[in-house]
């Protein structure tokens, strides 16, 4: 997975297109918009198709990564709102999805600088 955040890093700024959710059909459909995927990055990569990325089907990718319909939705799937994103993006919610454990720091920062505050407030006041 690290490989496919790698190749999506080197042209950042590059506009994905994003699948649709599989709760909603995704798995029949491609792209929301006329875009490559993230999907479609990892298929264009030699050394992925050499280690045994079969194809670009959401079925394919899952398989291959190890990912559940949850994790690879959270990588690659968009909403009606949102139906691309910059490649920079993409590769942050990969390295998320295989460590996320950065990403749980934040969210637990988060969560004690609220309760710092509240307790100040309740303290204060």
């Amino acid at each position: 997975m690290l490989r496919w955040a790698t190749l999506l890093e080197r042209n950042p700024h590059q506009i994905i297109g994003l699948l649709s959710p599989s709760w909603a059909g995704g798995d029949a459909r491609g792209t929301m918009v006329d875009r490559p995927s993230a999907i479609d990055v990892a298929w264009s990569d030699v050394v992925l198709r050499v280690m045994g990325l079969a194809g670009r089907s959401r079925g394919e990718a899952k398989s291959f990564f190890g990912l559940s319909d949850a994790e690879l939705d959270r990588i690659a799937a968009g909403s009606w709102r949102c139906p691309v994103r910059p490649a920079w993006q993409v590769a942050v919610r990969i390295r998320n999805v295989e460590c996320p454990r950065l990403e749980n720091r934040i969210v637990g920062s988060v969560v004690a600088l609220l309760l710092v505050i509240c307790a100040i407030s309740y303290w204060i006041f």
